[in-house]
């Protein structure tokens, strides 16, 4: 017997197609024809790597921010405080591009994912947006 007999076929778990996923960063940037654009980073489940989607503001952004919103429902629909997307939760559908790299083909809203199994991973906790104005009006006591 050698000492490799032992050898078992192991296959990588399938990449593309329907996945939940988690945000882990957000960053505003300009595209390469100078279009201002949303950078967002997604973690799919049961992955350590992130896959970037770039929402280019152009002819399709509403309509691909309306499938954004509607596949991260613990956003609020119109919500462009970046920030506090970073830990949602939702669901993509990933491709591989021409080069082989993963990426973004769409999102995919709650009904559609419904039968996704549960994210597993690490999830960044969510981030909160607190006004500055809305404390102001308690600590209007205060001699500085």
């Amino acid at each position: 017997m050698g000492k490799y007999d032992d050898f078992q076929r192991e296959e990588e778990p399938k990449l593309t197609g329907k996945k939940r996923c988690v945000i882990v960063s957000v960053e505003e940037g300009k595209s390469k024809q100078g279009n201002d654009m949303i950078v967002v980073a997604v973690r799919p489940s049961g992955c350590r790597f992130t896959v970037r989607d770039y929402i280019v503001k152009n002819d399709s952004f509403n309509r691909r921010m309306t499938q954004f919103f509607d596949a991260f429902p613990e956003i609020e629909f119109g919500d462009f405080n970046l920030m506090t997307w970073v830990g949602a939760e939702g669901a993509v559908n990933l491709a591989e591009d021409e080069r082989g790299y993963l990426k973004v083909k769409g999102y995919v809203d709650p009904v559609k994912a419904r039968n996704l199994p549960p994210f597993e991973g690490q999830k960044p906790p969510r981030q909160t947006l607190t006004s500055l104005e809305d404390e102001s009006a308690e600590d209007g006591d205060l001699p500085f």
